[in-house]
């Protein structure tokens, strides 16, 4: 009679291979879980450094154009003809709440510029144009933009000419 030769824990190697697999796939993806909540985490905290900045240079330039309107008033209740000109270069080189005031002048007549800091890159920029109603100013721009030009030096950027290779 042949003997045969058991083991005494069949199939013992094929479900420990099996467990160290499974353990080996959770632990990835365990990590990989954490990773993406880290940088969703650190993306997070950016948007909101960045929209706090942008409320609170807000907050300035409406601090900035109320200190405006405050001069003009006085400005229109001291000399009620003078002219929008004449407003425009009094506020010229004025400083509001830290923020300077400059003039600039155009075909369509004379308008008050400023920017207010948003963070790092960004900024504010106004303009507005002084007039003699009862409104004494009129926005005539109120964006966000970025406070240096992109040159592009830091980063390559390929763009498709049209044509496929």
């Amino acid at each position: 009679m042949k003997q045969s030769r058991k083991l005494p824990f069949p199939g013992v190697g094929l479900s420990s291979l099996f467990l160290v697999f499974v353990i080996l796939c959770l632990t990835a993806f365990g990590i990989l879980s954490f990773s993406a909540a880290k940088s969703d985490w650190d993306l997070t905290q950016k948007h909101v450094q960045s929209v706090q900045a942008y409320y609170a240079a807000d907050s300035k330039a409406q601090q900035v154009l109320s200190g405006i309107d405050a001069r003009l008033y006085r400005l229109l209740q001291e000399n009620p003809a003078v002219n929008e000109t004449e407003l425009a270069r009094h506020l010229n080189g004025t400083v509001i709440d830290d923020v300077s005031l400059s003039l600039t002048e155009d075909s369509s007549g004379s308008k008050i510029a400023f920017s207010v800091p948003a963070g790092s890159v960004q900024e504010i920029q106004v303009e507005i144009q002084p007039i003699t109603g009862p409104e004494r100013y009129r926005v005539l721009s109120y964006r966000l933009a970025a406070s240096n030009e992109w040159n592009g030096a830091d980063q390559p950027l390929e763009l498709w000419q049209g044509s496929q290779s």
